[in-house]
């Protein structure tokens, strides 16, 4: 843990959760203590900015089911987006170079495995029987809307925001030690649930983003209030004025938040941390 101040009444502008495992409970359900809370943390004016992995699209149904047209950070950083009601406008972007993308799709080809191409706001990816069961996994979490192509290299014409293999979670870290010489240094390799990998641009993480938003913002940093557990939640923790552990989160989170809350996301730790440091901070 990191030993800060605890925030002052009204110092908090801007509050970045993650969705898995921190927003969302283990049924991907959201608690209506949860709801209230950022509502009444939206009501002291205080932004609310979902951060996670997923594309754009697909994190939508979270912003619509809370009930408050949020700013999005997707894509584990590479992208932010303004209010639905404002269009979505992109606010901030940082692609992966496109010819590692295709180094990569042509690794996924000669393994067949799961791979999954982001553009336009699309997943696009080829339909093999011996993949599907990978797809339907991500496509069961995420619900991203998918394109299925004859050959993927065809519709490589634009640097995606991530590419992604979904494999065995064993298979998935040996691939990660094999290509970390190969891909560490051109690319942000991210390891987030157990079956993905996940390779953005190198400068790219969920906390980029969140000072990528900053800026077009114009909020600092010390003004922000970030909640995560998993691993790729340790850059926007540690960057943000507030970084927040849930209760079980890893141990790389853990290390650089400047407190914990006592609930998980199923007994909702982001309803105890908004009312503990925001609402009666």
């Amino acid at each position: 843990m990191v030993q800060k101040a605890p925030p002052k009444p009204g110092q908090i502008r801007m509050l970045v959760l993650d969705l898995d495992g921190t927003l969302l409970r283990s049924d991907k359900t959201i608690g209506p203590k949860t709801i209230e809370a950022l509502h009444a943390a939206r009501d002291r004016g205080v932004e609310i900015v979902l951060n996670s992995g997923r594309m754009t699209a697909a994190m939508e149904p979270t912003a619509e089911r809370i009930g408050i047209d949020c700013h999005l950070i997707a894509y584990n950083g590479a992208t932010a987006t303004g209010p639905k009601a404002q269009g979505r406008k992109r606010l901030f972007e940082k692609p992966l170079d496109l010819g590692i993308a295709k180094e990569l799709a042509q690794i996924a080809r000669e393994r067949r495995l799961q791979f999954n191409y982001y553009r336009d706001e699309l997943v696009y990816s080829e339909d093999h029987p011996e993949m599907r069961p990978f797809r339907e996994i991500y496509w069961a979490r995420t619900r991203s809307p998918f394109r299925f192509v004859e050959r993927i290299e065809d519709h490589m014409d634009v640097p995606p925001l991530k590419v992604l293999f979904v494999l065995d979670p064993a298979m998935r870290e040996a691939m990660f030690e094999e290509l970390k010489p190969r891909f560490g240094k051109r690319s942000n390799m991210t390891r987030t649930d157990p079956e993905y990998l996940e390779f953005l641009h190198p400068e790219v993480d969920k906390g980029v983003g969140v000072r990528g938003l900053c800026e077009a913002l114009q909020i600092p940093l010390s003004a922000v209030m970030a909640i995560g557990d998993g691993d790729n939640d340790g850059p926007m923790v540690a960057c943000a004025g507030w970084g927040v552990a849930v209760s079980d989160a890893r141990e790389s989170v853990l290390n650089v938040a400047a407190a914990r809350t006592k609930a998980d996301c199923d007994h909702d730790a982001v309803a105890e941390a908004v009312e503990r440091w925001i609402l009666k901070g």
